[in-house]
């Protein structure tokens, strides 16, 4: 089974809502960019955050700088592995946070595809099979590393506010990856973050909802199958359906879910992902989305 690979399949990923907040207005936002690159590596940065001095953007700010700094601080680490220092600076300045981790980020990824680049080198003009014309063409045709990252607002009501923390990698393999944390909720009435939408303990009661999320995916990606089916090619066991690890996120549709790359499907079939109608999964919803969803 092969379906094309999506980045985010649900529509409500990329869609910047047009509601209003308890003000009548969309929380305000600054807009950050900036590219960088050596012979090796490219980085894109490209931040949204609140640009607002209230109490509530002043917390959704800071929520949003810690999963920065989660996400640039221990970029390409595989042990949680910190490779410079969190921003020890004005937490309000967003234009100096987010030049520190992106020249943070940057060195790390130009100083690590450099090296890699050397070690590929070494082993291509050493070996003696090859021809000095066929090593000419190697080394010219040497992959280069790739880092977006990607910071963004995609809904805001006057309940609450989602963006979206979600990165391509790719490191001179077979094909790049997508990092992140996914999707963050926070309540307009606090600045507060919102983890737990459902109750993970009820995880084999919405079993039902999850097979049903699943085939539509796969339906919507042009791939009708049974569940006796996918169930069989799914990265799960005992035909079991995880909660994802990446957080669910509302919208106006339902309660959003996003599997990662590998999660429970093959990098292939993309990021298998769905909404729950409200209606659907309210039995399941924790005290706090209650409060937020106004349910």
């Amino acid at each position: 089974m092969r379906i094309k690979t999506y980045v985010l399949a649900a529509a409500a990923m990329t869609m910047l809502a047009v509601s209003c907040d308890r003000n009548g207005e969309l929380m305000e936002t600054e807009l950050y960019h900036r590219a960088d690159s050596t012979a090796f590596a490219f980085m894109t940065m490209d931040a949204e955050l609140p640009s607002g001095s209230g109490k509530v953007a002043s917390e959704v700010r800071s929520g949003l700088s810690e999963v920065i700094d989660r996400v640039l601080g221990y970029v390409t680490s595989y042990e949680d592995e910190r490779f410079f220092p969190p921003f020890d600076g004005d937490a309000d300045d967003t234009g100096a946070l987010l030049d520190y981790y992106r020249d943070g980020a940057f060195g790390i990824i130009a100083r690590k595809a450099q090296e890699d680049a050397d070690e590929r080198a070494t082993y291509i003009i050493e070996d003696s099979d090859l021809t000095d014309e066929q090593k000419e063409q190697i080394l010219a045709d040497f992959p280069r590393w790739e880092y977006d990252f990607s910071m963004k607002k995609i809904d805001d009501n006057e309940r609450y506010v989602v963006f979206q923390s979600m990165d391509y990698i790719y490191m001179g393999g077979a094909h790049g990856g997508i990092t992140g944390e996914g999707c963050l909720t926070f309540s307009k009435k606090d600045g507060s973050r919102v983890t737990d939408f459902v109750d993970a303990s009820r995880a084999a009661e919405m079993q039902p909802l999850l097979i049903a999320g699943l085939l539509r995916y796969y339906s919507e990606n042009g791939y009708d199958t049974t569940w006796d089916e996918l169930k069989e090619s799914l990265f799960i066991e005992d035909g079991f359906i995880p909660l994802p690890s990446w957080p669910l996120y509302p919208s106006d549709q339902g309660l959003n879910f996003v599997y990662h790359q590998y999660e429970i499907a093959s990098y292939a079939e993309g990021m298998p992902s769905f909404t729950v109608p409200y209606a659907d999964i309210e039995p399941f919803l924790t005290p706090a989305a209650r409060e937020l969803l106004g349910l």
